[in-house]
C-alpha cells in the first residue's frame, strides 16, 4: 500500500486517538483498544515506511498512550527499587560485550602474573608491583606463623572505613580513566590483574598458596568483581568517544557516560560488602577450610547471578531452556581445569578451578549468544532518549544568582573545550621550552612538588579518619589550597624582575588563556542575540589581545611586588578577579583601557560580595579538579618512567621533573578558564543590575510586535 493511501485510510482513527488522549479522564477500555490498533499501525509503518515521518508520528502517539496508561501506576518499591531490579540488569545486558572484555583483560593478566615465576621473572617483578614494604612485611608475617596478620587490625571499624574509602576511590579511578578513549581503564585492569597474579605467585613461592587464597579471596570474591565492573563502566564511557555512531562525539560520550555512571552505582554495594568482609570476616583464619571455600564460591555466584544471569533472564525469551546445558558445560570445564592443575602439582588448584566457574559460565553464555541460541526480547523504539542532544543555552538578559552563573560556566566551557585544550597544551609546551632554555638550573632544581600530590586520595582519607568528616574535608581543602598555591608560585619566580624568563613566558601564556576564555563568552553572547561580527574581525581580535596583554602586564607587576615582599598568595588571591573583570569589560564592551577601568570599579562595587563568593566557589572547584586529576597523572609518571626508561637516577629525576611540570602547566591551562569564564558571565549579570538593558529593550518593544498567520514580525 502506498504511504498516502495508508495515511488516508487510518487518519480518522488517529485523530480520534489524539482527542482521547487530550481528555482529562479518558475511557481506559477505549484507550486500551486504540493502543492495540496504533501499535499494529506502527509495526506496519516500521516495515514498509521505516524512514518516513509517518513512523515517527505513530511512535509518538504510541508513547503518549503508554505514558497515559502507566503514569499513575504505582511501583512496588518506587524508582529506587526499579533501578536495581530492572534498569541496571537490563543495562548490564546491553553492556555484556564490554563486561566480557573487562573480565578477559583481568583474568588473562592474572594468569600472566601467576605464571610470572615460570616465565623467568624474578622476585623483583613482584616487588615492583607490590612494593618492598609490603613484601618485607608479608615475609615477616609468614616467619611469625600468621601470613594473614595484615588483615587483623585491632580497630575493625577504622580498618573497614579506610578500606571502603580506598577501594571506592580506586574503582572510581578505573572508571574515570575510561575518558582516555577506554585505554586508561584497559591499562588499569591489566595492571590490577598482574598485581593480583603476582601476589598469588609470591605466596606460592613462600609455600603459603592455600592460606593466601582462602584469605584473600574471602573478600576478593566481591572486591575483584567490583573492580572489573568499574573497568567495564570506564570502557562503556570511553566507547562513546571511540565509536560515536550517528550521534556527535559529545552526545555519544554523554550517553555512554550516563550508562557508565549507572554501572558504577551498581558497584557501591559490592565495595561496601567487600570492605566489611575484609575487616570483620577475613581475619577468621581458624575457620574450617570447607566453610571458607563455600563462602567464596557463594559470593562469586551471587555476583554472577545479578550481573550476568539476571540480565539475560530479563532480556531474552528462552534463557531458562539453555541454562542447564550452560551449567553442565561450565562444570565440566571447571573439573577439567582442576584436573590440569592437579597434574601440574599446583597447590590449592581446586580453589582456582572453582573461582573460574563464573568466567566459564559467562564465556559460554556469550558463545551461545553469538551462535544465535538466545532470542532477545524486542526493545521499545527510542527507549533511551538522549537529553543532552538538546543544546543548553546561556541567557544573558537576566540577573543571575551565583548558582546560575556557576552552571552556565560549564555550558560555555564545554562549547569552547577544544580551543581551551589546544591552548593549554600549546602554553605548556611554550613554557617548558623557554624556561628550560633560559632559566638557570636543572629541572629538578627549578621545580619541586609536595609529596601529598603523589597520593592525594590517601591524604583525604587520613584527614577524614583523624578528624570528623566535616573537619577532615575542611583541613584537606585548606592544605591542598596552600600546596597548589605553593606549586603555582614556583612558576612565577620573578627574582630577576623583568628579565626573568618566567615573567616573559607568563605574559604570553595568560594573555592567550584569558583571550580564549573571554572570546568564548563573547561568542556565546553574540549567538544569543543573533549578532555576528564580520567587519575588521582580525583587527578587533588583535586589539582585544593587546588590551588583555596590558592587564596581564599590570597583574604580573603586582605579583612581582607581592613576590618580593612575601605577599604572593595574598595579592594573587585578592587582585586576580579585579584584573579579570577589567579584561572582560574591555573585551566585551570594546572600550579603551581608561574608560574600562572606571566601568570595572562601577560593576565591581555594585555587588562585590557576590563576586567574591562566586570566585571562591570557582577557586575551590579548580583546586579540587587540579588535585584529583593531577594526582593520578603524577603517580603514573613516577611509577612508569622507572620501568620503561633506562637511565641513571640523576637523569630519571630530571625527566620526571620535566614531565610533571609539563602536565602541571597543562592542568593550569585547562582549569584557569573556569574562573575567567565565571567572571565574564558575572559581568553580564552586573550590567543587568546597573543598566537594565534587556528591561529597556522589552519596554521599547511593547506594542510593536504583530502577528501574521502565526509568525511574529516587527511593526
Amino acid at each position: 500500500m502506498r504511504e498516502t493511501n495508508f495515511i488516508k485510510q487510518k487518519k480518522d482513527k488517529w485523530i480520534e486517538l489524539e482527542r482521547t488522549i487530550q481528555r482529562n479522564d479518558p475511557d481506559p477500555d477505549k484507550l486500551n483498544d486504540l493502543f492495540v490498533q496504533i501499535t499494529d499501525d506502527l509495526s506496519y509503518s516500521r516495515t514498509f515506511y521505516p524512514n518516513r515521518s509517518v513512523r515517527v508520528y505513530l511512535n509518538g502517539l504510541a508513547q503518549q498512550i503508554f505514558y497515559s496508561i502507566y503514569k499513575n501506576k504505582k511501583s512496588s518499591g518506587g524508582r529506587f527499587m526499579s533501578f536495581w531490579t530492572e534498569d541496571l540488569p537490563r543495562l548490564m545486558y546491553q553492556c555484556r560485550w564490554e563486561l566480557l572484555l573487562a573480565t578477559l583483560l583481568f583474568w588473562v593478566s592474572f594468569i600472566v602474573g601467576c605464571l610470572s615465576g615460570y616465565l623467568g621473572v624474578d622476585e623483583e617483578f613482584a616487588r615492583q608491583l607490590l612494593g618492598d614494604e609490603y613484601i618485607d612485611m608479608t615475609i615477616s608475617n609468614i616467619s611469625s606463623g600468621d601470613p594473614m596478620a595484615i588483615y587483623k587490625d585491632e580497630n575493625k571499624f577504622t580498618m573497614f572505613l579506610t578500606i571502603y574509602l580506598n577501594n571506592l576511590l580506586v574503582c572510581f579511578r578505573y572508571f574515570m580513566f575510561g575518558v582516555l578513549f577506554t585505554i586508561g581503564s584497559v591499562i588499569e585492569l591489566v595492571y590490577f590483574g598482574l598485581y593480583v597474579g603476582a601476589f598469588q605467585f609470591f605466596f606460592h613461592e613462600q609455600d603459603e598458596l592455600v592460606s593466601s587464597v582462602l584469605g584473600i579471596w574471602t573478600h576478593g570474591s566481591l572486591e575483584i568483581p567490583a573492580a572489573i565492573l568499574a573497568g567495564t563502566a570506564g570502557i562503556v564511557m570511553g566507547k562513546g568517544l571511540v565509536f560515536p555512531g550517528t550521534y556527535s562525539r559529545l552526545q555519544a560520550f554523554l550517553l555512554s557516560a550516563r550508562k557508565g555512571i549507572k554501572i558504577m552505582i551498581g558497584t557501591i554495594p559490592l565495595i561496601f560488602l567487600a570492605a566489611f568482609i575484609e575487616s570483620y570476616i577475613t581475619r577468621l583464619t581458624d575457620a574450617p577450610d570447607l566453610l571458607r571455600i563455600v563462602f567464596i564460591v557463594f559470593n562469586f555466584f551471587l555476583v554472577l547471578f545479578y550481573f550476568v544471569i539476571l540480565p539475560f533472564m530479563l532480556s531474552t525469551v528462552n534463557f531458562n531452556k539453555h541454562l542447564p546445558i550452560i551449567g553442565t558445560i561450565s562444570l565440566g570445564l571447571t573439573i577439567a581445569l582442576y584436573a590440569l592443575l592437579l597434574v601440574l602439582g599446583i597447590e590449592g588448584g581446586y580453589v582456582f578451578a572453582l573461582i573460574s566457574l563464573p568466567v566459564f559460565f559467562f564465556a559460554i553464555m556469550q558463545a551461545y549468544l553469538v551462535m544465535g541460541k538466545f532470542q532477545e526480547k524486542p526493545l521499545l523504539e527510542e527507549d533511551e532518549k538522549l537529553q543532552a542532544a538538546k543544546r543548553a543555552e546561556v541567557k544573558f538578559d537576566k540577573i543571575k544568582s551565583g548558582g546560575e552563573i556557576f552552571k552556565d560556566v560549564f555550558v560555555i566551557y564545554k562549547d569552547n573545550l577544544p580551543r581551551i585544550i589546544w591552548t593549554a597544551f600549546g602554553s605548556a609546551t611554550f613554557f617548558i621550552t623557554v624556561v628550560l632554555l633560559l632559566a638557570d638550573g636543572t629541572p629538578s632544581e627549578l621545580f619541586e612538588y609536595p609529596a601529598r600530590f603523589a597520593n592525594i586520595t590517601n591524604v583525604l582519607m587520613n584527614d577524614i579518619l583523624n578528624y570528623t568528616i566535616f573537619a577532615g574535608v575542611v583541613k584537606f581543602l585548606f592544605e591542598t589550597f596552600f600546596d597548589v598555591m605553593k606549586t603555582a608560585s614556583q612558576f612565577f619566580d620573578y627574582k630577576l624582575g623583568f628579565i626573568s624568563p618566567y615573567f616573559m613566558v607568563n605574559m604570553i601564556i595568560y594573555t592567550m588563556i584569558s583571550y580564549v576564555s573571554l572570546a568564548g563568552v563573547k561568542d556565546a553572547y553574540n549567538k544569543s542575540i543573533q549578532t555576528f561580527e564580520t567587519k575588521n574581525g582580525w583587527a578587533q581580535k588583535m586589539a582585544d589581545i593587546a588590551k588583555i596583554a596590558l592587564v596581564v602586564l599590570l597583574l604580573n607587576l603586582q605579583l612581582l611586588w607581592g613576590h618580593s615582599h612575601g605577599f604572593f598568595y595574598f595579592t594573587f588571591f585578592l587582585t586576580f578577579p579585579f584584573f579579570v573583570l577589567w579584561s572582560a569589560v574591555m573585551v566585551l564592551e570594546g572600550g579603551n583601557v581608561a574608560k574600562s577601568l572606571g566601568r570595572t570599579f562601577q560593576l565591581l562595587f555594585t555587588r562585590i560580595g557576590n563576586m567574591f563568593v562566586l570566585y571562591i566557589i570557582l577557586g575551590i572547584t579548580c583546586i579540587m579538579i587540579w588535585s584529583l586529576f593531577f594526582s593520578p597523572v603524577m603517580m603514573f609518571v613516577l611509577e612508569n618512567f622507572g620501568y620503561n626508561i633506562s637511565t641513571n637516577q640523576e637523569g630519571m629525576d630530571e625527566l620526571i621533573a620535566v614531565a610533571v611540570t609539563y602536565m602541571a602547566q597543562v592542568m593550569f591551562g585547562i582549569i584557569t578558564p573556569l574562573s575567567i569564564i565565571g567572571i565574564g558571565l558575572y559581568y553580564y549579570s552586573q550590567v543587568e543590575i546597573r543598566d537594565a538593558k534587556s528591561l529597556f529593550n522589552k519596554i521599547q518593544q511593547i506594542g510593536t510586535r504583530k502577528r501574521i498567520r502565526g509568525l511574529e514580525r516587527e511593526g
